[in-house]
Order: structure tokens, then sequence, then C-alpha cells
């Protein structure tokens, strides 16, 4: 780690909270981050559906204090530590909240339930909870830049949580008042509970890790708000959070980066539009555009070759999967289920869906390869690249490449899209909520006086 000049980030991040200015964000971090609402509340009601929910759930059942947080995907009522656990579990149970390429993660399913349950536990405005949402943002992409999140993530690290436990905290600070000091404890309290395996993708482990960040964010803020104490200087200490979790460190780059906020008018979001690994996301592009411009039967298919960029299959550590958690990392299934489905959609991740003889067989016949170089098209790509290519029994070779997948940030969903999921969502989940209602509601939360009429589930 480089030496520390000037402003460290643990005192770089608690003058943040207290001095950004939201009079002057651009017009686009409003609409964006009532977006980010819209997406993780509808994904984290679509989790009530999931088995690894419904154990949390039914574990956690005998401690759920009464309180002021909404559990989003029941409508149940309990402390807002609670509600951030059981919502940052929901949402990520599906693996269909959204990414961003600075954090090599998911952020929203950490910062909106720990936001909304700490904006209902204090009564704050809608604008409120959207202003949180943009500087914890900043705070999670301040924190990657500085400490090359791809290294860390290949070490095994699960960065939606690690590095989104610290964004939430920062969030939760702002909504609860806190000054610049007990902000500094906060953050030391939050570095310390940072953690997430990247071994657990494919289980139920994985969508606890949100859940627990969320839960340690708001725990944090509390306990600083009420005095309790950390190293005012952990994230740059000796033995502290960069020390331990970075490969390298500037630690004078959290500043830096701060100066220049709203990463989220400037690069934004990718929303999901399957549930499923964002990194097979750009594959299940390229082989539906190829069935659907050649459409094909699996018997007639005798290898699918998959190249991606290096480093493009660490999260997809499922060649042949079981069940539907594994399904989701597991880029052979995803074309597999394409082949025969035409389409990826939430039934396609449930375990007899994978578990079909034809899915299993189809995706022997994939092979994984990596380059530098994709094999067809230009030589340059940005962030990531998937080539698909299709070879028939009878010796045709039939080739996709894909680029930017629909749902990403350089090619956004719609608002009618972004609704569709959400209706999708709801609907998935069963529990009979007003989908028409709450996204109304959602749209309009910047002039919302209070977020807890808006979650009267």
């Amino acid at each position: 780690m480089t030496a520390n000049k000037g402003v460290g980030p643990t005192e770089a991040i608690a003058d943040f909270v207290q001095q950004v200015d939201f009079s002057t964000a651009p017009a686009e971090v409003w609409p964006r981050a009532a977006a980010a609402f819209v997406d993780t509340v509808g994904v984290a009601i679509a989790g009530h559906a999931d088995g690894g929910f419904q154990t949390l759930l039914a574990t956690m059942r005998p401690e759920l204090p009464t309180g002021p947080a909404t559990i989003l995907p029941t409508g149940e009522r309990t402390s807002a530590a609670m509600a951030a656990l059981l919502n940052g579990g929901a949402g990520h149970a599906l693996d269909f909240d959204d990414v961003a390429d600075q954090i090599y993660g998911h952020p929203s399913v950490v910062l909106v339930p720990t936001i909304l349950a700490v904006a209902e536990e204090v009564g704050a405005t809608g604008r409120d909870a959207l202003a949180a949402y943009a500087l914890g943002f900043d705070v999670c992409c301040a924190i990657a830049a500085t400490m090359e999140v791809r290294a860390h993530y290949q070490r095994g690290w699960h960065s939606t949580a690690t590095i989104g436990v610290l964004g939430a905290t920062a969030a939760a600070a702002r909504l609860l008042g806190l000054d610049t000091t007990r902000t500094r404890h906060a953050l030391g309290i939050a570095a310390s509970t940072a953690s997430g395996s990247r071994q657990n993708f494919g289980t139920m482990t994985k969508p606890l890790h949100p859940g627990l960040a969320a839960r340690d964010a708001v725990l944090a803020a509390n306990l600083a708000r009420n005095g309790f104490t950390a190293d005012p200087a952990q994230l740059e200490g000796p033995l502290g959070y960069l020390a331990m979790y970075a490969d390298s460190a500037d630690p004078s780059a959290v500043a830096r980066a701060l100066g220049n906020p709203w990463e989220l008018a400037r690069i934004g979001l990718n929303v999901k539009k399957y549930p499923c690994c964002y990194n097979t996301h750009r594959t299940a592009d390229a082989i539906l555009d190829l069935v659907r411009d050649n459409p094909m039967r699996p018997e007639d298919i005798a290898e699918i070759r998959l190249t991606l960029e290096p480093g493009g299959f660490d999260p997809l550590i499922h060649r042949r999967p079981r069940t539907g958690l594994e399904g989701k990392f597991s880029p052979e299934y995803v074309l597999a289920a394409a082949v025969l489905d035409g389409k990826i959609a939430l039934a396609s991740f449930q375990d007899e869906a994978v578990l079909r003889p034809a899915a299993q067989q189809l995706l022997r016949r994939v092979t994984r390869h990596e380059s530098a170089v994709p094999p067809i098209g230009p030589e340059d790509w940005e962030f990531a690249y998937s080539v698909v290519e299709v070879e028939t029994t009878d010796g045709e070779i039939l080739r996709h490449r894909t680029d930017v997948p629909r749902g990403d940030r350089r090619e956004p969903l719609g608002r009618s899209d972004l609704e569709a999921k959400f209706r999708d969502c709801v609907a998935f989940a069963g529990t009979g909520q007003d989908a028409e209602k709450l996204l109304d509601e959602l749209w309009q939360l910047e002039t919302a006086d209070h977020t807890g009429p808006l979650l009267n589930l």
C-alpha cells in the first residue's frame, strides 16, 4: 500500500457525508436513484418465492421484534436492522438485482434495504432516501477505485457485501444525522463486519451476503449514534480495511474520487434483464439472437464454444449445475435453457428446469475458452464480451458476439421495460400485492413526505 497522502479515506468519507450538497446534483441523479428503488423493491418482493428467503424468514421469525421498518416481501413490520437483513436477502435471492461495473458487484441490494429501513425508522422524506442512495453509491465507487476491486474479487471476496457495507453505512449515517466523528466510528465498526466468500456462489448463502451487509450497516450507524467507538482512521490503518482487503491501494484516492461526485449520473447502473449472474447476460443475448435468427433443435448441436474475456468466468463457478441456484452461475446451463426454451425467465431457474435431461445433455456440449482477442469481430472491447459459436451436426458453424447486453448502462432498459420486469416480479411472488399502486408510489418517491406510507404493502 502506498503512503497516506492528504486526507485519509475514513475522514474523507465522513466529511463527504456531512458536506455533499445535493442542490448541485445533476438532474439525472433523481430518476436514476428512483429507478434503483423500483428495481430493487420489485426483485425483493419476487424473492418471497425463493426457498432460501423462506428459510431465512422462518429462522429469524422467532427473533423478529416489532418495529417501524417494512419487510418488503411480506409487508410485516420489524426493527430496521432485521428489515435490512431480510430485504437484502430477498433482493438478492433470485440474482435479479442491478449491477455496477465500477464495484464489480450489486450496489442497490445493500443500499436500498439499508436506506429504506433507516428512513422508516427516522421518518425521512423520499428525497432524503434518494439522496442517501446517491451518496452511498459514490462511496462504494470511491472505495472500489481505491482498492483495485477486480483483484479483490479474484481473491474470493464478494464485493457486493465487502464494499457495499461501507457505502450503506455512509448512507445510514447521513439519514441519522451523525456528525463527522460518529460517522468515522460507524465506518470503523462496519469495516470489521465486511465479509462474503465467492465460494458460496450458487448457494443460499450468496444472497445472505448483502442481507448481512445491510443489517451490519444499520447496526454500525446506530451503534455510533449511541456512542459506540471504533478506530477513527480504520480504513487506512496498518491493520485496517484496505490493508486487509486490497492487494494495493492509494488511500488518498478516496478523497479525490469523492471530490468529483455524482457517479450515478456520470456512469449509472446495469439493470438485469435475466435473473442470473450478470456475467452470463452477454452470453444469453448472443445465444437468444442466434436462436431467433437460426431456429435449431438441441439434437442438431454438436458443440457450443463459448469465449469470454480473460477472467470472464470468475463468478461462473458451476459447469454441471444440479439446482436452480447453481444454474444462475453456469453459462453452460444458460446456453442450454436458451436453446430449449427460446427465452431466459424466472422459471428457467427452478430446480426441475435445470435437471431436465435435455438441458443436462446439452450443457455438456458447451466448452469454455478465454481470450484477450475475441475470435470474431473487432479486436477491441470495453469491459467484457461474449462470443457464442454453435457447430451443428452437419458441420455448419453459427457465430454471434455480444459486448453490451440489454439493460447495460450503455443500452439501458426503458421505463416500460423496467415496469414490465416489476410486474413480473410481483406476479412471480404470488403475494397479491398491487404492482400498479407500488409503481406509482415508487416513481413519486422524490416528492414523498415520508417513506412509511409508501411501504404499506
